[in-house]
């Protein structure tokens, strides 16, 4: 079986508009703020965010730092993620670079894939699947936090996260969609996989973590492919790697039919 994951990084390189920081600086985000959105203001005075990934973090300190039950605190996350929401509707109908790396990837995987595990919001495969005469992509693809489409986005922390205790709301496992994937069944099993856009950051790591850590000692002959963008997203995901094998790299690289591909090469 062969599996295609997904991750914002493939929107990023089709040339669409859907980073954190394209968001927060959205006429969308200003109406959070001008709406006093607590939530909104802190995250903006927060200047070292760069990913979605720090977002998350930083909505875990907002919550130690807010730390009292206010209707207000969940209404204002609420009114966050419909905002994301129709923001990225809004960003995925830019034009997209057909002569990106993700554009190719697509073209050249898809008809040997047998699933595609989407954790984005947006539509984009399909419209990458459309403009390359695909027809069949909607029965091999699986949102893993919902879609824009059906508003029913899953955005949070993660179980770990050391949030205020009655801000349950703020986990990705209290939306009722949670869990509706079955990523986790097929990641139990050695596949070929290729990575698109995600850097299997910590935030993800209830997916990716055990599975990683049983390719790591046991000779896998299946294609493992890692796309990653330019320098840092290479460190990104050598760190990543390496705290998911317990700081056994050399061995993930030798007993894997391993390869990294930068994304940022056309």
């Amino acid at each position: 079986m062969k599996i295609i994951v997904i991750g914002n990084g493939f929107d990023l390189n089709l040339g669409l508009k859907t980073s954190y920081k394209d968001f927060i600086e959205s006429d969308y985000f200003n109406t959070l703020i001008e709406e006093n959105n607590s939530l909104a203001t802190y995250l903006m005075a927060k200047n070292n965010l760069n990913n979605w990934v720090d977002i998350e973090k930083e909505i875990t300190q907002y919550s130690i730092d807010i730390q009292y039950t206010d209707a207000n605190v969940k209404n204002d996350f609420r009114a966050l993620k419909i905002s994301l929401a129709n923001y990225l509707k809004e960003a995925q109908e830019g034009e997209i670079d057909q002569e990106s790396q993700a554009f190719k990837m697509i073209q050249e995987e898809i008809g040997t894939a047998d699933i595609i595990y989407n954790f984005n919001y947006t539509s984009t495969v399909f419209k990458v699947a459309e403009l390359l005469g695909i027809m069949d992509i909607g029965s091999k693809h699986s949102y893993v936090h919902g879609s824009i489409e059906n508003m029913d986005i899953i955005f949070g922390v993660e179980d770990k996260a050391r949030i205020y205790q009655n801000h349950i709301f703020l986990k990705k496992s209290y939306n009722e969609n949670y869990g509706k994937t079955d990523i986790g069944k097929h990641l139990k099993d050695k596949h070929d996989l290729v990575f698109f856009g995600h850097s299997l950051g910590i935030t993800d790591s209830s997916y990716f973590a055990n599975y990683i850590h049983t390719l790591t000692f046991d000779w896998n002959m299946s294609q493992l492919k890692l796309y990653y963008y330019r320098e840092n997203g290479y460190d990104e995901m050598m760190t990543m790697l390496d705290i998911y094998t317990l700081n056994n790299l050399t061995d993930f690289k030798h007993n894997n039919n391993f390869s990294l591909i930068d994304s940022s090469k056309k």
